[in-house]
């Protein structure tokens, strides 16, 4: 359920956010997700638990992440088959 720690998440991360040797980094580095690796099923993994993991909540925050992303490419994916 994306919203509830929207606010806190954007605090977090600042775009615009760069594609560079696998890792996808914010505006200050730092990083967001990365490739899922050779022996890993998926296209990215939602990384940051450097920065998330002093948080009370930080699994729930990891995952809102995740459901962020896969919105934003759903968007962007229906928005390019038109």
């Amino acid at each position: 359920m994306i919203g509830k720690h929207k606010a806190q998440i954007l605090e977090l991360y600042e775009g615009p956010f760069e594609h560079h040797c696998g890792y996808i980094n914010d505006a200050n580095g730092k990083m967001f997700a990365d490739d899922s690796g050779e022996n890993v099923e998926g296209i990215v993994r939602v990384r940051g638990w450097g920065a998330l993991q002093k948080l009370d909540d930080a699994e729930e925050v990891q995952d809102e992440i995740g459901e962020m992303i896969a919105e934003a490419l759903t968007q962007y994916w229906n928005m390019e088959k038109k």
